[in-house]
């Protein structure tokens, strides 16, 4: 009884509270140094890998086994990561795994970028396909007083039958913006500048396609005048598809390179006709020019004409015009223009062409054997044919050297590096028939496979003429016959190629 007043006593001095030496002491754990910083820090890089790996994943440009490799790195090195960043270790433990989450992020938002812009490429090169726009030029004589269009109502109007498909329109166009006194219809391009001279016309109307060909073969005549205005019509054309599986089955591309700078939406003559026949099994590529003055039968047109006058009706009518001619279906075609040339080569850091002979052209010499250019150079090597030994034929062989080195300088991994600059840089320089499904197919074999491939070459021969051409009217102008044992000849490499196995 003593003892517990004792206590009870204890209890009263100690003011109700338990003593010390009967409680239990718990300790609170101190928070963990810069969690969120750390935390955030690994769930950034979690979510930034994922969203990466959703991208290329949803692209299907990797291989299985590749991607299954990164597959296990990320889970590995990120896991390991997550562990130290997420659990009590001391600071100084946690700062090189903290490093290493900062890269990875890093190297994801590159990823990311770089996965967004292959795609917006290749988006807008398919879909420019199918648009196109023609410009139709007016000219005055250099002595007139017209400046622009406002200045040739109640004129006297001489317009040029190229018979391009958007010729109508064009004329609709130009009927809103002028009045005419009189218009008179021209099927021969030197009938109308002499007219124009002799002041029987006061303007004349014609597509911009056609300048170079006046230029080359009416200079004096041509030189009278000078440009009033232009009027753009833009043009939507139907796009052919093919159902060849471009990794699996050899197809044949067009490469046309048109005689013009600026937009790769302008339709002009094609100055370049190479056919690109690629076997992805034996890894083997054939280059095929045929001369741009050759004398075919345009496709649709059903008419005699040179080769490069059926790039007035689209690329399409070159490459099925080409297709007849060879007796051989050509699956895609690749459009570049002057300007294009220029930046692809640029944006790839220059190319080495093996030239067969020395010249010069344009402020450049070019000496036998190899020769390292940048995109002006190798523009003025492609067009150059008058001082060579046999002219459009050699310029082709020209032209199949730059496309060859253009080959080789995409197909080093060492571009790899400058992929970012070479996409943002050539968005704009060409445009083709091929679907996405297809570039996306042929960017996983080349990462893949990194097929080193065998090129060869087969060209087109002739002899020199002058003939009447569909596209200007009843003049004659220079053509090329072909030659009927080169075309066979031609015939049996393509064969070789697309048949081999």
């Amino acid at each position: 009884m003593e003892k517990t007043k004792n206590v009870v006593k204890q209890s009263v001095s100690n003011n109700g509270k338990v003593p010390s030496n009967n409680r239990k002491v718990i300790k609170k754990r101190k928070p963990m140094k810069y969690r969120k910083l750390f935390v955030g820090t690994s769930v950034l890089m979690v979510l930034l890998t994922l969203i990466l790996l959703f991208m290329v994943i949803r692209l299907n440009v990797l291989g299985f086994k590749i991607l299954i490799v990164l597959l296990l790195a990320f889970v590995l090195v990120e896991g390991m990561i997550l562990c130290v960043l997420n659990k009590r270790f001391k600071v100084g433990f946690k700062i090189p795994f903290f490093i290493m989450a900062i890269l990875i992020s890093g190297i994801a938002v590159f990823g990311i970028y770089n996965v967004n812009l292959f795609s917006s490429f290749v988006s807008k090169v398919v879909s420019s396909a199918v648009e196109k726009e023609e410009e139709y030029h007016l000219y005055a004589l250099s002595s007139s007083d017209y400046t622009s269009i406002a200045d040739i109502n109640k004129t006297v109007l001489g317009i040029f039958d190229n018979k391009s498909d958007t010729l109508e329109e064009a004329k609709k166009e130009l009927d809103k913006r002028a009045t005419f006194k009189d218009q008179k219809t021209y099927d021969e391009i030197e009938t109308m500048l002499k007219d124009g001279i002799d002041k029987k016309i006061d303007v004349i109307y014609i597509s911009s396609s056609l300048v170079e060909l006046m230029n080359e073969n009416y200079e004096e005549l041509f030189s009278h005048f000078k440009l009033v205005d232009t009027i753009k019509i833009q043009v939507k054309r139907e796009v052919s598809k093919s159902e060849v599986d471009v990794t699996k089955e050899p197809f044949l591309i067009y490469v046309s390179g048109n005689d013009t700078y600026g937009s790769i939406k302008n339709v002009s003559r094609s100055d370049v006709n190479i056919l690109v026949a690629v076997n992805p099994k034996t890894r083997s590529i054939l280059l095929v020019n045929t001369p741009r003055d050759y004398y075919v039968k345009l496709h649709s047109k059903k008419a005699m004409d040179k080769l490069t006058h059926a790039g007035i009706y689209g690329v399409e009518e070159s490459m099925k015009t080409l297709a007849d001619l060879y007796a051989t279906n050509v699956d895609f075609y690749v459009n570049i223009n002057f300007s294009s040339l220029i930046k692809i080569v640029d944006a790839l850091g220059g190319i080495t062409v093996n030239s067969k002979y020395s010249f010069s052209y344009d402020g450049f010499t070019f000496n036998k054997g190899k020769n390292r250019l940048d995109g002006k150079a190798a523009l003025a090597f492609s067009r150059f044919r008058k001082g060579l030994p046999q002219g459009d034929i050699s310029r082709g062989e020209n032209q199949e050297a730059v496309i060859e080195a253009i080959v080789e300088k995409i197909s080093n991994p060492s571009v790899i590096s400058k992929y970012a600059s070479i996409l943002k840089t050539i968005g704009n320089s060409f445009n083709t028939n091929m679907s996405e499904e297809d570039i996306y197919k042929l960017a996983k074999f080349q990462l893949n496979e990194s097929p080193k491939w065998s090129i060869t070459s087969q060209n087109a021969t002739g002899q020199n003429a002058y003939d009447v051409t569909y596209s200007a009217g009843r003049t004659k102008l220079y053509v090329m016959k072909p030659d009927e044992e080169s075309v066979t000849d031609v015939k049996n490499k393509l064969n070789e190629i697309l048949e081999e196995n």
